[in-house]
């Protein structure tokens, strides 16, 4: 492919395991900013929540080696861990909304 027309590829013409790691990793670089926990806790919580479910999906895909389904999985029970904490810590009422799977 050239290097134009690989520049061109949309987000939905990736394979479906690749399309769940990139958007896990921009939910993660969204989480990672501290002015969306300041001005939306709520978005956050579900952020992390959401990024929760997808290591669980990447841990138990097919197309991916056991090596990298173990690292997924370990990412997935910190995450869990951290979602627990941010929505204790939560200044809103929103904790109970965050689905922490």
């Amino acid at each position: 492919m050239p290097l134009t027309d690989r520049h061109l590829t949309e987000e939905h013409e990736l394979p479906s395991v690749e399309a769940v790691l990139a958007g896990t990793l921009a939910l993660m670089t969204g989480y990672a900013q501290a002015l969306q926990a300041e001005l939306n806790p709520e978005q956050r919580l579900l952020m992390g929540a959401k990024i929760g479910r997808n290591l669980e999906l990447l841990s138990q895909h097919v197309a991916m080696s056991e090596p990298f389904q173990r690292i997924a999985l370990g990412l997935r029970a910190r995450w869990q861990l951290m979602s627990a904490c941010t929505a204790q810590s939560a200044p809103c009422g929103c904790a109970a909304s965050a689905t922490l799977h």
